[in-house]
């Protein structure tokens, strides 16, 4: 706790002192005692309310108010003015602190138009304005205080000081001047060194005259200075304009005494100048700053994002609107066998396959009118000794604004995955005591020959087969003996119909047939192959022979009436063949 009193006493102190020392130079420079000149205190007194805790503003400000009330009653209008316009200065930089606060943000960082404005209005507007207001009231009553354009005076030349000195007494009350030595190297400083000194001899000589308008003239090593130096670099260069040009006006020289006017209007021409030069130098430092930050983080994510595309199984591709490869990782090399070298300049649709392409190029599309969203799409290729692969991309656009400068995807090996899903949908689709088709898979076909069917035309026959006395094998010699009963069917059945025919085994000893594109009287000679081949075949059960036969149902499919009304009919059929008394077909009707 008493190094916390410490610690504010002595900040208190310095701040008192350093008020003081500035107020006392700029009365003792003011021509006629009139506040037209320079006044950097409300400066000092912002930098420093809006760098230390709130805690200690009230303790800064009382400080500050003895340092003005000692300089004013040293050196200006004497005692009784002292306290008036001890209360004008610190009024006009605690009001401007608490705006700039509460808009603009603790710290005088001018790294935007929006924080500048704030910066403007609250330091260059309304602190300048309260504090002259009340040094404009207090002047009426007090003796040997100039009135007359006292509030104009004040203001022009508050406002404009603090404009131009705030920022640079900002950086070296926060210590960035310290920091920035600390870091600097010594080519940096050599540099910094010639830049100033390039600076000083510039200022020098232009406002060594005052019948030329050179003033443009010192802007141009302040600019270069700041560029190189950023905001300290701005600091330097605007302290030395200040303090060279200042002085020359001070003596009547320079080009602000071009201007026809006397009295105090040089004086506050230069002060506009020099707030303009900060106001324009700072902003520069400040998105300088924000763009090195930028281009550090930029340079730490393409490290991070080169060493994990490096060393990622995945395919890292980055490609250019137009869809040509500007960057593939080494990994092209272990899933698809090319080297980087190789592709890039490339399209990248040439990695797919020719009946893959279009799909590829439709995502492709959708990534450029829809940048928003992932795509992710599932593609054959081929590696380089012609082997196929399936590849999973995840590609996503890069955006600049609303323009799309690039795509970037992650591609990976799915022909593993893809192997198993076949394998899985092949078994969700097969059944498993004979290999045949299942019911699923035969209502799918079925429907698939329907959908492929114009309508009214024709698209082929189903027939449905019962194996006859089926039950009466299974009680008589087991079920093993059924299950090969089965199966010898689905062998003599596949081995009758077409390439394109689809055998399936529905359900217990029912199995249904389709035949695509074939007529009635087509499907009626495949049926009965199948039947006749089945009735001469004798199965062995141990010492005994199993006789087997079949009945079966035939109709025409409709695409017009749809797959239910093709297997009732079948099924009416195969009912009838089955009254009929078996071992035989039977058409629908």
């Amino acid at each position: 706790m008493a190094n916390m009193r410490n610690t504010r006493f002595m900040i208190g102190t310095v701040a008192g002192l350093a008020y003081f020392a500035i107020a006392m130079l700029s009365i003792l420079t003011q021509p006629d005692h009139v506040p037209a000149g320079p006044w950097p205190a409300t400066g000092w007194l912002v930098a420093l309310l809006t760098i230390r805790d709130r805690t200690q503003r009230p303790f800064i400000m009382a400080c500050s108010a003895i340092g003005s009330i000692a300089a004013t009653w040293l050196f200006g209008h004497g005692i009784a003015a002292a306290v008036p316009m001890a209360v004008a200065n610190i009024a006009e930089a605690y009001v401007a602190v608490v705006l700039f606060d509460r808009f603009g943000g603790r710290k005088v960082a001018l790294d935007s138009f929006v924080r500048l404005g704030w910066f403007v209005l609250a330091v260059g507007i309304v602190g300048p304005a309260m504090g002259a207001t009340i040094a404009a009231t207090a002047a009426v009553w007090l003796p040997g205080v100039p009135g007359g354009n006292l509030w104009l005076h004040w203001y022009i030349s508050h406002a404009l000081s603090a404009l131009a000195f705030t920022p640079v007494l900002s950086l070296i009350v926060s210590g960035g001047a310290r920091r920035w030595a600390a870091r600097a190297s010594r080519r940096q400083i050599v540099e910094f060194a010639l830049l100033l000194a390039a600076t000083a001899g510039m200022t020098i000589g232009v406002f060594a005259q005052d019948n030329l308008p050179l003033l443009f003239l010192p802007i141009l090593p302040m600019i270069l200075t700041t560029f190189r130096a950023g905001h300290v670099g701005a600091a330097a260069t605007i302290l030395i304009i200040a303090v060279i040009g200042g002085h020359a006006t001070l003596n009547g020289s320079g080009p602000a005494m071009m201007a026809l006017s006397t009295g105090d209007v040089p004086i506050q021409l230069f002060e506009l100048y020099l707030a303009s030069a900060a106001l324009t130098a700072f902003p520069v430092a400040a998105d300088l700053d924000r763009r090195r930050t930028i281009y550090g983080r930029l340079r730490d994510s393409e490290a991070t994002y080169r060493l994990l595309a490096d060393n990622s199984t995945d395919i890292v591709l980055r490609l250019d609107p137009a869809g040509r490869i500007a960057y593939i990782s080494p990994s092209v090399r272990q899933l698809l066998g090319y080297a980087p070298s190789a592709l890039i300049g490339t399209k990248a649709l040439r990695l797919a396959t020719d009946t893959d392409r279009d799909l590829v190029l439709q995502a492709h599309r959708d990534m450029l009118t829809d940048p928003r969203g992932t795509q992710i799409v599932e593609h054959r290729a081929r590696n380089a000794g012609g082997k196929l692969r399936w590849l999973e991309a995840h590609a996503r656009a890069v955006m600049d604004g609303d323009d799309v400068t690039g795509i970037v995807a992650v591609v990976r090996d799915v022909s593993h995955r893809k192997m198993l899903e076949a394998k899985l949908e092949r078994a969700a689709a097969t059944d498993s005591l004979t290999g045949l088709a299942n019911r699923r898979a035969f209502d799918s076909a079925l429907d698939a020959m329907i959908e492929g069917a114009s309508s009214g035309g024709f698209a082929g026959c189903v027939a449905l087969f019962d194996l006859d006395h089926f039950k009466r094998v299974n009680d008589r010699h087991g079920h093993q003996i059924g299950d090969k009963a089965l199966r010898v069917f689905s062998r003599i059945a596949t081995g009758a119909v077409r390439d394109d025919d689809l055998v399936a085994r529905l359900g217990g000893e029912e199995f249904g047939i389709l035949l695509p594109g074939a007529d009635i009287e087509q499907a009626i000679v495949i049926c009965e192959r199948i039947r006749a081949t089945l009735s001469e075949t004798q199965l062995c059960a141990g010492d005994r022979t199993v006789e087997l036969t079949v009945s079966a149902g035939i109709a025409a499919i409709d695409p017009a009436s749809g797959s239910a009304a093709a297997m009732h009919a079948a099924d009416l059929a195969l009912y009838r063949a089955k009254a009929d008394g078996r071992d035989r077909l039977r058409r629908a009707a």
